[in-house]
């Protein structure tokens, strides 16, 4: 059994609340994807509410509910990149990388306008680009955490963050950070195996929307097949970049702004120390 699982289920069709406003009530296919989605990651959930959050949405919702076809779009929209291997030196720095370089960006922000913003296009983005082309951001929840997928060779390494907090400083998820290691081959069976299953269910969807009477709500049923086929064939093209990379990270770029981070910080650092010694020494 994977270690790894996308799993979703579709809300029935008369569950699920047609767009707009009477009388100018509408479905499409991205209404039909409607439903619950989460993901199991060893013995970890992401996309999970806890009780805080029943209380604080004042709802029994338990998992991610929204269009499945964002997070599709999303998930599948960073594999370009995600089948395109991350060096070694970087990958075990995963845990570090983005306190690192928000510190970095910290020490330049009092630089003027113009040398700031020279800094931060071609030397912050040139850097973090590699780390943010992996990343989904989940923005359409509140609270939504950044989900990360990295390999490195036949490993493939999941990072999750939100930063969310109610005011009792409770987060709304039961996984609202975490690390979860697989292989690669792993991975891309439990992206394949949630992409059939997401179109078989879909398929299902569409074909009962189409025999469907809607009465007032207006359904294109024609263009809603025509989408069903090339919702699939777009998904199953970014599908296969987990075997056919299309990234092209220019790594010795990478590799020198990362040198040139880890210098800076380490001589302001240094600096810092300088500066408790010399206080101590005159107290």
């Amino acid at each position: 059994m994977s270690r790894f699982k996308i799993n979703f289920q579709l809300r029935e069709l008369d569950e699920i609340v047609p767009w707009g406003q009477e009388p100018h009530l509408s479905l499409h296919w991205f209404g039909l994807t409607d439903g619950f989605l989460w993901l199991d990651a060893g013995a970890q959930t992401i996309y999970e509410y806890n009780g805080a959050a029943r209380e604080y949405f004042g709802s029994s919702l338990h998992y991610n509910e929204y269009q499945i076809s964002r997070f599709l779009e999303d998930f599948f929209g960073v594999f370009r990149f995600v089948g395109e291997a991350v060096p070694e030196e970087l990958y075990d720095r995963l845990d570090r990388f983005d306190a690192k370089l928000e510190k970095w960006q910290e020490r330049h922000w009092d630089e003027e306008d113009e040398v700031y913003e020279q800094f931060y296009y071609e030397e912050y983005c040139g850097l973090g680009q590699w780390r943010w082309d992996r990343t989904l951001d989940s923005g359409h929840l509140v609270g939504g955490p950044l989900i990360g997928f990295f390999r490195c060779g036949e490993r493939l390494k999941i990072l999750w963050e939100s930063t969310f907090r109610l005011e009792n400083g409770e987060s709304i998820w039961t996984a609202p950070k975490g690390s979860f290691e697989l292989s690669y081959d792993e991975f891309v069976s439990a992206a394949t195996e949630f992409f059939h299953s997401f179109f078989v269910a879909m398929e299902q969807q569409v074909k009962a929307a189409a025999a469907k009477e809607w009465g007032s709500v207006s359904l294109d049923k024609q263009r809603l097949l025509e989408e069903q086929e090339e919702r699939r064939a777009g998904f199953a093209k970014d599908l296969s970049f987990l075997t056919s990379p299309g990234g092209n990270t220019d790594w010795d770029n990478v590799r020198r702004l990362c040198s040139k981070m880890e210098k800076e910080l380490k001589g302001a650092e240094e600096g810092i120390e300088k500066i408790d010694k010399i206080e101590k020494e005159v107290l």
